[in-house]
C-alpha cells in the first residue's frame, strides 16, 4: 500500500492546484538576473530600441515587413555572419562614416545586425542593382523606436534608415527613384502601416531634401541623447499625419 501511495498520481484538484502554484511562482533569483543582464547586452546594442513602458499592441506587433523591389533592384535579409565585413567597410567610408556615425569594426557589427535579426524591432537588408549588392537599409517598428517619444506613434508604423555605399551612384538621383519605390511597397505588404518614418540627423541637407521630394510631413526638430534630428512622416492618407509630443 505503501509503495501504491508513492506511486499513485495526484487527484486531479491537487494537480490543478500544483500547476498553479508552478504558474503564479516568480522566476527564482537567478533567472530574473539573467533576463535582466539579457535586457542590458541588448539595450547596449541597440540603444534605440524601447524595451520598457510599452503597450501591448505595440509589443506584440511583428516584425517590420520586407519591401519588394522590382527588378534590377532588389533587397535580401542581410546574413549577420557573412555580410558584416562588408557593412562594416561601407560605414567606414567617409561619406557613410559622417551620416551614420556608425564607423564600427566587422565585429561590433554583426553583434548589431545579429540583435536586429534575433527580435521583433527591426529587420536589416542589403540592396543590390543588377545583382552587385550596394546600400544598406534598416526597416523598423518606429513604436518601438526612441523616435515615439517625440510624436504619437501607432504600433505598425514603419522607420526607414538607408545608406548607399557607391559613391559614384550617390546625389546621381538613384535614391528619388528608389524611395518612393520601397514606401509604396510598405505600404503594401504591411496593410495596417499608417506611416513610414524618417529621422535623419538636423546636418543632413541631402536625407531632408530626399524626405521633402517624397512629400513627407516635417514634424519639427527634436534633441535625443546623443544628436538632433528632424523628424518627417510620409502618411498613407492626410488623415494619418501624427501629433508631436
Amino acid at each position: 500500500m505503501s509503495a501504491q501511495r508513492e506511486e499513485s498520481p495526484a487527484p486531479p484538484t491537487q494537480r490543478r492546484s500544483m500547476s498553479a502554484q508552478r504558474e503564479e511562482s516568480p522566476a527564482p533569483p537567478t533567472q530574473r538576473r539573467s533576463m535582466s543582464a539579457q535586457r542590458e547586452e541588448r539595450r547596449s546594442i541597440l540603444p534605440r530600441e524601447l524595451i520598457e513602458g510599452l503597450s501591448d499592441d505595440v509589443r506584440d506587433a511583428p516584425p517590420p515587413p520586407t519591401p519588394v523591389l522590382s527588378e534590377p533592384y532588389a533587397l535580401r535579409p542581410v546574413d549577420p555572419d557573412t555580410d558584416a565585413e562588408m557593412i562594416s567597410r561601407w560605414m567606414n567610408l567617409p561619406h557613410l562614416a559622417e551620416a551614420w556615425e556608425s564607423a564600427w569594426p566587422a565585429s561590433r557589427w554583426r553583434d548589431y545586425l545579429r540583435a536586429q535579426v534575433d527580435g521583433n524591432y527591426s529587420r536589416p537588408f542589403v540592396g543590390s542593382m543588377h545583382g552587385e549588392d550596394g546600400g544598406y537599409i534598416e526597416v523598423y517598428r518606429a513604436a518601438k523606436d526612441s523616435i515615439a517619444t517625440r510624436y504619437h506613434a501607432d504600433p505598425y508604423d514603419v522607420g526607414l534608415h538607408a545608406a548607399i555605399a557607391e559613391l559614384t551612384v550617390v546625389n546621381k538621383g538613384l535614391g528619388p527613384f528608389l524611395l518612393p519605390r520601397i514606401v509604396a511597397s510598405v505600404f503594401d505588404v504591411e496593410p495596417r502601416c499608417r506611416r513610414i518614418m524618417f529621422d535623419p540627423d538636423h546636418r543632413n541637407t541631402s536625407a531632408r531634401r530626399l524626405c521633402e521630394y517624397a512629400r513627407c510631413t516635417f514634424l519639427g526638430e527634436h534633441d535625443m541623447s546623443n544628436r538632433r534630428m528632424a523628424l518627417y512622416a510620409l502618411p498613407r492618407t492626410p488623415a494619418d499625419v501624427p501629433a508631436t509630443r
